[in-house]
């Protein structure tokens, strides 16, 4: 479903053009979102799992992958920072072009939270065999979910058209698919499996999504055509 077109509240006038250096950052910085989704994939289903033979893509939480102990965790240790930089970019490049919104700027901090939690989440991983790890790592991941959550219901709640319906069905999807795969917790078993990567992807695409969404998109200015 293209949601390119999905439409900002017309509060303010666009700048006419950009400079080429800060519209090319944007670009950058918007571009890192998308990337970030991909390399998400990549690295943990694609990469990481396949260094755990007894790793069960359809089965098992995606979580397991990044435990202390597991045979995938040397992998996705750099990974979590470089996701961590990406995404942390993508907010920001998502704060530069909604300049002049109120709520999508709200959305776009959030966004940026998000990608930063990741740090805060890498203090307390799940470690392979030891219960005792469990409590705050659902702690810190409950955290991360609840900035997902408000983010996409700002971005939601700022856009008209297309781009507020996918965000609005994004948004229920993932969270839907999360609290089945949770109910269906400790596994493994395939609802398990399956239902946390809908709802992992559901949100990975809504990224993508909406970094096309801005991809062409003007900063907006006030109304006497000054950067808000």
């Amino acid at each position: 479903m293209s949601v390119a077109g999905g439409q900002l509240p017309e509060h303010r006038r666009a700048l006419p053009f950009e400079g080429r250096h800060s519209g090319a950052l944007r670009l950058t910085l918007l571009a890192a979102g998308a990337l970030s989704s991909l390399l998400y994939v990549v690295f943990t289903d694609g990469i990481a799992a396949s260094r755990w033979s007894a790793y069960r893509r359809s089965e098992q939480m995606v979580s397991e992958l990044f435990a202390v102990g597991s045979p995938s965790y040397q992998v996705l240790v750099p990974f979590t920072w470089l996701y961590t930089v990406l995404f942390t970019a993508f907010g920001l490049g998502v704060w530069i072009s909604v300049r002049g919104n109120r709520v999508l700027r709200i959305g776009a901090a959030l966004l940026t939270a998000y990608g930063l939690w990741n740090i805060v989440g890498s203090l307390f991983p799940l470690r392979q065999g030891d219960d005792s790890s469990v409590p705050l790592h659902i702690v810190a991941t409950n955290v991360q979910l609840a900035l997902m959550v408000a983010a996409m219901s700002c971005i939601a709640a700022g856009f008209h058209g297309r781009m507020r319906a996918y965000s609005i069905a994004s948004l229920a999807m993932s969270a839907l698919m999360g609290i089945v795969a949770f109910m269906a917790a400790p596994g493994p078993n395939l609802v398990l499996g399956i239902g946390e990567r809908i709802s992992i992807g559901a949100f990975l695409l809504w990224v993508a999504v909406l970094a096309a969404a801005l991809w062409k998109r003007p900063t907006a200015v006030d109304g006497k055509g000054a950067p808000s």
